[in-house]
């Protein structure tokens, strides 16, 4: 029997203990069953709980026995991470708690002899009243927080190695997972979701409305037990010390237990199971406890290392959901909040349709003062106006393109198989097993659709081989979620999004024959060929966005001085000169910073063409009624006389820009009417207007000038990991080993410099191609009719007022032409709206109380 102290370290007792009170006598035989055999107490002063995170991390990084001092050292945090005292059937140990009268606690015993699993006592200060309901009761669910040292792959989680959930212990079923991932958030983030979160548990199951679950507590037990609510946090080092002191204070983890190493293991994830009262948040960060009150399952997972959502999401789906067996899993971003029966709504819509494979809610912006921020109000309208257009036709068609990770459910069973597979192709934690079948095989452009992973879930889900599933919108579900606020943010963030969805659709179009495969019936094809074909005139639009609304503000302001009085034309002639040449500058140097330039490092750049962009817009919606205005003033005749052909041309202008889209904001509102959902047009329309410009001016630019870019994005995550093909080594002398590695060193920095030059060339290829087609229908525009000599002394007067009169016209037909196909593709989604809305309603009325 090996002794489980550190080898080579000096033992250094706890302050305040003795050898026999941590159970390290030399006379004990000890082993690595019986460590993992072990309770561990808890402080009611809290002195565990409370420690600052740096120290958890400190005592994280330790990777060999000599550096091990601190798992024993009396000057440790805690020691945080003591000795483990092994369990021996009858003894009573002491604890270091301030109430020394009721120090004496009797220790139990861990469920697992295979992995490091131990149940604590909870604190004092995080008990619920309902543990004095269920005191009599065996079950030390109630009692005790159940930790877990995992030191296995998600997919090894399993029963042979030694690894239980309580919810599989006590052969619970389970009907619905609701999954939260995390990366760097602070507490607000994880209160904000979790209230709501638990409000919704609640809700379930003391909801009226459903004979479903009434009839829960008669056939298999309380409601409660069928829900199960898991936090998974992307990397000890990147969490929050805020967040780990909140989750601590609530009752959800005990830091004072993990253990980096178990049997020379490296811990991957830390996991605790406990139940917690669903009040306990509901002033959000406030704790409360009622005697009343439902108790929710929860687990914590902690992964020792950052390896990114996808990972985070393995955890979830392969280890919790594989030994739980849900019907439902439900995803949520930390910081998003569901909205009141946001949870019940998605459960419902997947009871009453046993085809429908995944859903999302509706998605919106924090209200309020948020809205003051210009940013936040755009991000507010565009939310809005696709929760009325996109996502209803999209729905209407048996196939919504996004479910966002944000708020988001699938059905288990449903994406079993080929679409988990596909789907954690992009898992970088995978990367070494799976070889070229995964990151390390992937081109820049497979790469730049796990961006957009969310796309992948719900397309593989829809084309399934031999099923039939299909995914929909449910408006009624909402979720507020948190927006960036800053340009910095939202320029990485869009960059993953647009060059995602790009490289997405691609993806389902290339692989639309799929669709053949399914058990779709004919009715079901064709709107996925009407839907499809809709994509593709949406893309081909997108491509040419660049110039088109070069050549909008370009038409528009030369029709400017047609408006103008007389005395006043050259001086706005001049003006629209001047914003054009500003206007084109702006957009070569957005192209100037988006190749060599972190957005942090030029945000007065990014400021300054944001507000310029804005300002545009503005200037053309406001100018013709200001210079109509000065127009009505009376013009001597000659005055009329040269300036009736102008404005005849200014006036067929800005007929075929706002004719068709005049109706635009017609549609849209009514719309909004038909939804009840209307205040974002009135405080956040101008806000969306003033950023449209940026949107593709910018945004777009920066996207597609980082295609080689495939980090993540957000928060602080930034960096771009290239991955080397990985070379196996077998047992050799120890100087041919490091001649070997130092070899290897060399060729895989030459291999990573080689993957980096490719996904760069291919990023150069890609923007040229985009930039030349973009110039040469604005080139094509622009100069529509030929051009005129000037300099020839034949050309009249009239001759050059006849040629720029009808080369006006043949500019102001493509823009005509322009604004009419976004008008039919606006007019599209209207129709599938309405379709949504009439069936969304209709289904009210005849679907059974589930």
């Amino acid at each position: 029997m090996g002794d489980v102290r550190p080898s080579g370290v000096a033992y250094q007792p706890l302050p305040g203990f003795s050898d026999e009170e941590q159970g390290f006598a030399e006379d004990r035989p000890r082993s690595r069953n019986q460590l993992a055999h072990v309770s561990i107490p808890s402080s009611s002063n809290g002195d565990i709980s409370r420690r600052p995170l740096q120290s958890f991390r400190s005592a994280l990084q330790i990777s060999s026995p000599s550096s091990a001092t601190t798992l024993t050292s009396g000057h440790s945090p805690l020691g945080l991470y003591s000795p483990i005292t092994p369990y021996l059937p009858g003894t009573t140990f002491k604890l270091g708690c301030k109430h020394r009268e009721s120090a004496e606690k009797r220790y139990t015993k861990s469920l697992s002899e295979l992995a490091f699993v131990v149940e604590c006592p909870l604190v004092d200060p995080v008990l619920s009243p309902i543990v004095a309901e269920k005191s009599n009761s065996k079950n030390t669910e109630f009692t005790h927080l159940r930790y877990t040292a995992a030191t296995c792959d998600p997919d090894d989680f399993t029963v042979r190695n030694g690894y239980t959930l309580r919810g599989q212990a006590f052969s619970r079923s389970t009907d619905i997972l609701i999954a939260i991932t995390s990366f760097n958030e602070g507490a607000s983030m994880y209160a904000h979701s979790l209230s709501g979160v638990f409000a919704n548990s609640r809700d379930l199951c003391t909801s009226q409305k459903s004979r479903y679950w009434r009839s829960c507590a008669g056939e298999a037990g309380p409601a409660w037990q069928r829900i199960t609510v898991a936090l998974v946090v992307d990397g000890l080092e990147e969490m929050d010390g805020s967040a780990l002191e909140f989750l601590t204070g609530a009752g959800l983890c005990q830091p004072g237990v993990m253990r980096p190493q178990v049997d020379g293991a490296e811990t991957t994830a830390h996991i605790f199971e406990s139940l917690i009262p669903a009040k306990r948040l509901d002033k959000e960060s406030q704790l409360s406890g009622h005697s009343d009150d439902i108790p929710i399952q929860f687990i914590l997972i902690i992964k020792a290392k950052n390896e990114r959502k996808i990972s985070s999401h393995r955890w979830v789906l392969n280890s919790i959901a594989k030994n739980l067996n849900p019907e439902i899993c439900i995803f949520l971003d930390a910081g998003t909040k569901p909205g009141p029966k946001a949870i019940y709504r998605l459960w419902d819509a997947f009871h009453n349709d046993p085809h429908l494979g995944g859903a999302s809610g509706q998605i919106h912006t924090p209200q309020g003062r948020m809205l003051l921020n210009p940013l936040v109000a755009a991000q507010n309208f565009e939310y809005k106006t696709s929760s009325v257009f996109d996502r209803p036709l999209e729905s209407t068609f048996g196939h919504v393109v996004v479910l966002p990770g944000a708020f988001s459910a699938y059905r288990y069973r449903a994406i079993l198989g080929r679409p988990l597979e596909e789907y954690f192709k992009g898992d970088h934690s995978m990367a070494n097993r799976l070889g070229i079948d995964g990151m390390r095989g992937m081109s820049i452009f497979q790469k730049n659709l796990y961006l957009a992973e969310d796309r992948i879930l719900s397309f593989e889900l829809v084309a399934k081989e031999g099923e039939k599933w299909t995914t929909a919108y449910i408006r009624s579900s909402t979720a507020e979620t948190d927006v960036p606020e800053n340009p910095t943010e939202l320029l990485s963030q869009r960059r993953r999004w647009l060059n995602g969805a790009l490289a997405a659709n691609f993806y389902a179009l290339a692989n639309f024959g799929r669709f053949y495969r399914t058990t779709h019936g004919w009715r079901q094809l064709a709107l996925f060929h009407l839907q499809a074909i809709c994509n593709l005139a949406s893309m081909v639009f997108s491509w040419f966005t660049l110039a088109n609304l070069w050549l909008a503000f370009s038409i528009l302001l030369d029709s400017l001085p047609g408006y103008a009085p007389s005395r006043y034309m050259f001086l706005i002639a001049g003006m629209s000169k001047m914003i054009k040449g500003v206007y084109l500058l702006c957009l070569l140097m957005q192209f100037l910073l988006a190749f060599g330039n972190r957005p942090r490092a030029e945000r007065i750049a990014y400021d300054f063409t944001l507000c310029f962009f804005g300002f545009v817009p503005l200037y053309l919606m406001f100018m013709p009624a200001l210079l109509s205005w000065l127009s009505a003033v009376p013009l001597s005749p000659s005055s009329i006389e040269n300036a009736d052909s102008t404005s005849k041309s200014a006036g067929s202008a800005l007929a075929a820009v706002f004719g068709p889209m005049g109706s635009t904001p017609g549609i849209t509102l009514i719309t909004s009417l038909l939804y009840l959902d209307f205040p974002h047009l009135v405080h956040s329309s101008i806000q969306y207007i003033c950023m449209g410009p940026s949107i593709i001016n910018v945004l777009t630019v920066y996207a597609y000038c980082n295609l080689h870019d495939v980090s993540w994005g957000t928060k602080g995550c930034d960096q771009v990991e290239i991955l080397t093909p990985c070379v196996s080594s077998s047992k050799l002398p120890t100087q041919v080993v490091m001649e070997a590695k130092r070899s290897s060193a060399r060729d895989n920095s030459r291999t990573r410099s080689a993957i980096e030059d490719a996904h760069k060339s291919f990023r150069t290829r890609v923007v040229t191609f985009w930039i030349s087609c973009n110039i040469i229908l604005a080139v094509a525009v622009e100069s529509y009719g030929g051009w005129l000599n000037l300099a020839d002394p034949s050309i009249t007067a009239e001759q050059v007022r006849l040629f720029y009169a009808d080369k006006s016209e043949l500019r102001n037909a493509y823009l005509a032409g322009l604004g009419s196909f976004a008008y039919w593709l606006v007019l599209l989604r209207f129709v599938g709206s309405v379709i949504f809305w009439a069936r969304s309603n209709m289904s009210g009325w005849w679907r059974r109380n589930s």
